[in-house]
């Protein structure tokens, strides 16, 4: 939890409209603080064999999803299953990894001939 002089300093160091912080400094720790809870709360809900599990395609589109939706809803309001869903999003219907193999086996056959 943070102190009332280090939430002090994070607001002092808010970007203004023009994206300008006060202090760059104070204001770029707090955002990495703030991705590496994302993160643990990412490796929660899903699991290290999940993640482990992705192909780079599969990483990289459930990456963009769930980037948007910590840009929508505070990380405190996002809950497991929706972490959940946007990874069988990925895994089920957005790139399953039984097409992507047929579509690897297709490119290396086109490549042969």
């Amino acid at each position: 939890m943070l102190s009332k002089h280090e939430l002090e300093a994070i607001i002092k160091a808010w970007p203004d409209e023009d994206g300008n912080s006060s202090n760059p400094e104070v204001y770029n720790k707090w955002i990495g603080m703030e991705r590496d809870h994302c993160m643990t709360r990412i490796r929660y809900a899903l699991g290290l064999e999940r993640i482990e599990g992705l192909s780079d395609r599969q990483y990289k589109l459930l990456e963009k999803l769930l980037e948007e939706l910590f840009a929508r809803k505070s990380h405190w309001e996002i809950t497991d299953e929706e972490i959940l869903g946007q990874y069988k999003i990925v895994t089920e219907y957005m790139s399953p990894i039984y097409v992507e193999n047929y579509v690897d086996a297709v490119k290396n056959r086109d490549k042969l001939n």
